[in-house]
């Protein structure tokens, strides 16, 4: 454990330094990836990773909103906790996709593909994440005389034990394990690129999810509850999973096969110019002379809308 990092002389939180650095391996990573070796427009690029990052605000949000249920469950109370990992890729990773369909013109039909491309660069900042919490302290592992680490007193691992037993205890390090797997598959979906880029996401999602699963078995922090036989972060890899390959039966074209004609046609859209403000008043107005004659509307509500639209041009 290391809380405090000194960089030219200045002390910085070791848990907040690994975050930034996820941060910036996770958002360079994404920009190589798409300028690079994609090379997507620039456009789409910038796009895409704007997108990103309000999507990390939704994982952030998400996280303590997560940990915020799990915990009132476990005290029976509403109460406010720290953060999830998993419940924050729950609500990142579906703002990401629900942002870039609205917003992403370009890559509407293909966000599920097009977000795979981006998912290298999460492992590794969420590897860099994780050696924060090991420089910080928490999400430690289950106490262990034979393998485990000793974290200073006064450490979140320390003042959580201190009720069953007296000074530092050594604890799994859990923290790197989850850090080292998340740099295996950083490598790996970098090495099998061309073959794994448009299934990264659900790589991912199945991978992370059944070794998180496994690792709970191990953890010693404490998480909250489910009010089932699951932890919390058991469940939530369930659903990672589940999702995973749901995604991936979607993609090979075996289950919603009314999503996947959607889909297309929204591809086969996407490839076209877009319209300019214009073209797209002059449609409205059609349609609102079409309501006219039909009835629909009176002249007075026709000629007030149109009046309204032309004013847009």
């Amino acid at each position: 454990m290391c809380p405090e990092i000194a960089v030219f002389g200045v002390k910085i939180p070791g848990y907040g330094l690994m975050v930034f650095l996820g941060l910036i391996a996770c958002f360079l990573t994404g920009f190589i990836i798409l300028k690079f070796v994609q090379k997507e427009d620039p456009k789409v690029t910038w796009k895409t990773l704007g997108i990103l990052f309000l999507s990390f605000v939704a994982l952030y949000v998400s996280a303590g909103v997560f940990d915020a249920l799990f915990h009132s469950i476990q005290q029976g109370t509403l109460v406010t906790a720290g953060i999830t990992w998993e419940g924050g890729v729950i609500g990142g990773f579906t703002a990401f996709i629900l942002l870039s369909h609205f917003f992403l013109r370009e890559k509407k039909g293909q966000v599920l593909s097009h977000f795979s491309r981006l998912i290298p660069g999460v492992a590794l900042g969420h590897a860099f994440g994780r050696i924060g919490c090991f420089l910080g302290g928490c999400c430690y592992g289950r106490v262990s005389f034979t393998c485990g680490v000793v974290f200073p007193d006064g450490s979140p691992a320390d003042l959580d034990i201190a009720n069953d037993l007296v000074g530092s205890v050594p604890v799994l390090p859990t923290q790197l394990w989850e850090a080292a797997f998340e740099f295996a598959l950083f490598l790996l979906m970098i090495g099998l690129y061309q073959k794994l880029k448009n299934y990264n996401l659900e790589f991912w999602l199945v991978n992370y999810g059944v070794f998180r699963f496994i690792l709970e078995f191990f953890r010693g922090d404490d998480r909250g509850s489910t009010g089932l036989f699951l932890s919390p972060s058991q469940l939530m890899s369930i659903i990672l999973v589940t999702a995973g390959v749901l995604m991936f039966l979607y993609e090979r074209g075996k289950i919603f096969s009314a999503l996947a004609k959607k889909a297309e046609k929204w591809r086969g859209e996407a490839l076209l110019p877009p319209k300019d403000e214009t073209e797209r008043v002059l449609e409205q107005i059609e349609k609102l002379h079409a309501l006219y004659e039909s009835g629909a509307i009176t002249q007075e509500e026709y000629e007030t809308k149109k009046e309204e639209l032309l004013k847009r041009i």
